[in-house]
């Protein structure tokens, strides 16, 4: 949906009770901002190794960085002026992939094969309310889907088997029948993942419920969980998993993100049940991540926040607000994206 932004989630047994101070022993993070020259909002952002990063936001805005961060590259897209970027991709070395959300053709996507040179339209939405989400692939970069608001009541749901080359709609009688007024929300596109080739969709809304298909989205089986929900701005914004059976969802009211409690669910079983951690004192996040084994960051404009311990204590990051973030977990680097052109990476 239009009015919301950003990406995030995460665990349980393994996921043990939750509180929310962190131990003397939990590493320290630093957050160290960059300069972008730009002042557009930022949605999107994807890390590729050590050194290169994408981010993406309003006005058709897309910048590189291939130094970790100290200078940036405005990429030029064609005909984008009056885009917004909610979702950057790197499904493969040298392909990205741009998600567009808006109303109606607004919402489109475009691919680069030759890291940003030139761009194609893949995808573009031709019915007038639909509205792109967000996009996410497997670990192979192969597979991948791509969600938007419903229409005619069921999900918006679109497949991949070619590193996002092209895109098939998912058959009609497949896809979820949500109740009215769910939907999913247009943020850093965190609120689909894909993890170990299962597909997870998040919702909010009137429900804030998790879809999860084994099949590449021809078949869905759908969990409630007890995350804040019932008004346009309130629900599931961002989902992760640390492995195949432990996953987090996060999320809140975004109207009012000063309401810590609600906004966190976890999953044991890959997603099947989702269970409230009423000790966690969690301010509306938008966006999470996994940082490797039992680690996780989530941000928002509330701030940022990191657990060692699989969700189980929180520490907050010094630095502000940001809509979204990505880690590229092999090389240790993760960085965040916000408004006016912020972007920073954090360090441990």
């Amino acid at each position: 949906m239009f009015i919301h932004s950003v990406r995030c989630g995460l665990l349980i047994l393994l996921c043990g009770g939750l509180v929310t101070q962190a131990s003397a022993s939990t590493p320290t993070i630093k957050l160290r901002e960059l300069t972008t020259g730009t002042n557009a909002s930022l949605r999107g952002v994807a890390v590729a190794g050590k050194e290169e990063a994408w981010v993406s936001g309003s006005a058709g805005t897309v910048m590189r960085t291939t130094d970790a961060g100290k200078s940036w590259e405005r990429i030029r897209v064609p005909d984008a002026d009056e885009l917004d970027f909610r979702d950057v991709e790197i499904p493969a070395a040298g392909i990205v992939l741009l998600m567009a959300a808006g109303p109606g053709r607004a919402s489109k996507l475009l691919r680069s094969v030759d890291s940003g040179k030139s761009w194609k339209v893949v995808l573009q939405n031709s019915k007038p309310d639909g509205f792109f989400d967000g996009m996410d692939f497997d670990e192979t970069g192969m597979h991948g889907l791509l969600y938007g608001d419903p229409i005619n009541g069921r999900l918006d749901l679109y497949v991949t088997h070619d590193g996002g080359a092209s895109w098939k709609p998912t058959s009609l009688d497949s896809r979820p029948l949500l109740q009215q007024g769910e939907y999913g929300f247009a943020a850093s596109g965190t609120g689909i993942t894909i993890s170990k080739s299962v597909a997870y969709v998040a919702t909010g809304g009137a429900l804030a419920r998790v879809w999860r298909s084994t099949d590449w989205g021809q078949s869905w089986d759908v969990a409630t969980t007890s995350v804040r929900a019932g008004n346009e701005s309130s629900g599931i914004f961002s989902i992760g998993f640390l492995d195949a059976s432990c996953g987090l969802v996060v999320g809140g009211d975004y109207a009012r993100p000063e309401l810590n409690e609600g906004n966190l669910a976890r999953s044991s079983d890959g997603g099947k049940t989702w269970v409230a951690q009423p000790k966690v004192k969690l301010e509306h996040k938008a966006c999470l991540r996994p940082l490797g084994q039992k680690g996780v960051v989530v941000c928002g404009r509330t701030g940022v926040s990191v657990s060692w311990d699989f969700g189980t204590t929180w520490q907050s990051v010094q630095g502000g607000g940001y809509f979204a973030v990505d880690v590229d977990v092999k090389a240790r680097v993760a960085f965040l994206a916000g408004s006016d052109g912020r972007v920073a990476t954090l360090q441990w």
